[in-house]
């Protein structure tokens, strides 16, 4: 998946059957621009087990992936999970990304800080800080650099 052989990879995804390996189908279809695919592979996720996180995850990233309306119900799943489950990079930057596409950069922000202070070094916060910045106006050239 990390090469872009997105057919190869479905190759070995798709004979597992567990719930992980059909949210990896997800994202992989989602990578490749199918929604439809993505929402098939969502919807068996469903059926197994609807409340699970791993269902719920797949939802936000389909419809972070969708955009739109769907932007909103993404936001409150990963609103959930900071509820939940213990704040980690992930769900703070799940929130940030969903902020960004609202246009609430000033708590994207906010989100995103909060996330570069658990972990420094994380290239998913530091980009979305870097694009977050740059929405703002202010500079995003030490984001960069890091």
């Amino acid at each position: 998946m990390y090469e872009q052989d997105y057919n190869e990879a479905l190759k070995h995804t798709n004979s597992g059957g567990t719930m992980e390996l059909h949210a990896l189908n997800v994202e992989i279809y989602i990578k490749m621009h199918r929604m439809d695919y993505a929402e098939k592979q969502l919807k068996v996720i469903q059926q197994i087990d609807e409340d699970h996180k791993i269902t719920q995850l797949a939802n936000a990233w389909l419809n972070l992936a969708v955009g739109g309306s769907k932007i909103q119900e993404a936001y409150l799943i990963f609103q959930d999970f900071s509820e939940k489950y213990q704040l980690t990079g992930m769900i703070l930057n799940g929130k940030a990304i969903c902020c960004m596409h609202m246009g609430n950069f000033d708590e994207a922000e906010s989100l995103l800080l909060e996330s570069l202070n658990k972990d420094a070094k994380d290239a998913e916060t530091l980009a979305n800080l870097f694009v977050c910045s740059l929405h703002l106006g202010k500079s995003s050239s030490h984001y960069l650099i890091q």
